[in-house]
């Protein structure tokens, strides 16, 4: 299992790191030497995988290029880069600008859907998060103008407020007594995150670290 720096720092944008093991890889559909792709598995990162509707971290390591994050069934995970990556310690830079804007569009889509569900009950079911749109999915009878304007309102408020932003972590059943709002049926310690005063939910995601 690869440990993921992330969980503690979400600013962190260079890292040290060892080489567990790289491996060729080829793309479905990709010919020709210089378009293979290699999948380098490190003991640490500060790269974000793929996952729960965020879009993968992008940056260098070493001098190859990190061009999609994965993470594996094994829970370890897997850079794919644009050359070969030799085992032993490596040097991985994280691309802030994508970073940060995933951080900021993350943090926006918890105060958003925290907002419907405080106002009108409505739970948000998924989300994406896009370079030009981001969408939530929300279990509601329907919306209409009126409603998607006091969830906004509520939601700016709380960014005006410039509130903190906290990671916790504990066990299900010691979440759910901090008054985490989503049940969580994973086993082991998982990891929260909390709007000050206004929100606690579970996610693995990055985050900034003040609403403002």
């Amino acid at each position: 299992m690869t440990e993921r720096l992330y969980y503690e720092d979400s600013f962190l944008r260079e890292f040290e790191a060892e080489v567990l093991s790289c491996e060729a890889v080829r793309p479905e559909g990709i010919r020709g030497a210089e378009n293979a792709r290699w999948q380098v598995v490190l003991d640490r990162t500060a790269f974000y995988p793929t996952s729960g509707g965020q879009p993968h971290d992008t940056g260098t390591l070493g001098g190859a290029a990190v061009v999609e994050v994965l993470e594996r069934d094994d829970k370890t995970v897997a850079h794919l880069t644009d050359k070969q990556v030799p085992t032993g310690p490596v040097r991985g830079a994280v691309d802030w600008e994508r970073r940060f804007d995933h951080m900021q569009q993350h943090t926006g889509q918890h105060l958003l859907s925290a907002a419907f569900l405080e106002l009108f009950n409505f739970p948000t079911v998924s989300f994406h998060l896009g370079r030009e749109v981001s969408t939530i999915d929300l279990a509601a009878p329907g919306l209409d103008a009126r409603l998607m304007e006091q969830a906004e309102r509520r939601a700016n408020g709380i960014i005006f407020e410039d509130r903190a932003v906290r990671v916790s972590f504990g066990t299900a059943e010691q979440l759910a007594e901090a008054g985490v709002r989503k049940a969580v049926e994973r086993e082991g310690i998982l990891r929260a995150i909390e709007v000050e005063g206004f929100d606690r939910q579970p996610c693995g995601g990055t985050h900034v670290a003040r609403t403002g």
